[in-house]
């Protein structure tokens, strides 16, 4: 199951649709600015084990969308910057990258993994997820990783996000199983050769449908 953003294309749907993945689509947190309220990465963090952390202003509604998960009810995300981006966290299997401002229930999950820390709170927007190996285009992530983790350095690439001058790349994308999807055309991105050799070595499948623009409408989020 993939939760995505509830302003999401119909073409990108329909393509879900066609790939045979089954989704849901996200409610508005009243708690963030309007343009990224609908993001799955700002509100909710998958636990595994059919359990997910939801921030609880808009916990019922997943409560009633997902009734074979068990909904936890996280603290509240707030307007504005880096307290909206509490639940924005990358995982690996034995580490975790955020700043210092990550959700209680996420850090007490994460207590026998290694936190590694970076100044980025929208870290997780900031990433193409590949496991243990990242990719990433901001430099401050890539600076402060590249002696600890497998970080690749991608080119700037213009990611349309409504409402600001830019978005993130990983805010695009998400894993499900082996397949790395993409909610539009990937070709002409500067650093598609790049992302393209790394998935192959990572043993990843590209997904993506090839008559959609990209868009930064926060990570799909497999649950």
């Amino acid at each position: 199951m993939l939760i995505i953003s509830n302003k999401a294309k119909e073409a990108f749907k329909d393509f879900l649709k066609e790939e045979k993945i089954d989704f849901i689509e996200t409610i508005d947190n009243p708690n963030l600015l309007e343009p990224i309220a609908d993001h799955p990465d700002l509100s909710i963090f998958p636990l595994g084990d059919g359990k997910i952390l939801v921030d609880k202003t808009i916990a019922p509604y997943y409560r009633d969308k997902l009734p074979n998960y068990e909904i936890i009810e996280g603290e509240p995300v707030k307007i504005k910057y880096p307290y909206d981006s509490i639940y924005n966290v990358y995982v690996g299997d034995d580490f975790f990258i955020h700043n210092d401002l990550t959700e209680s229930h996420i850090l007490d999950h994460m207590k026998d993994k290694i936190h590694l820390r970076v100044k980025q709170g929208y870290t997780r927007c900031s990433i193409i997820p590949m496991g243990d190996r990242i990719l990433t285009g901001d430099y401050g992530i890539y600076k402060k990783l590249r002696d600890k983790i497998k970080v690749v350095l991608l080119h700037k690439e213009d990611i349309d996000l409504p409402g600001f001058e830019t978005g993130f790349i990983g805010g695009t994308c998400g894993l499900y199983g082996n397949r790395l999807i993409f909610d539009g055309n990937i070709d002409r991105l500067k650093s598609f050769d790049i992302i393209k050799a790394n998935a192959e070595e990572a043993g990843l499948t590209l997904v993506y449908p090839k008559d959609i623009d990209l868009q930064d409408l926060g990570s799909l989020m497999a649950v």
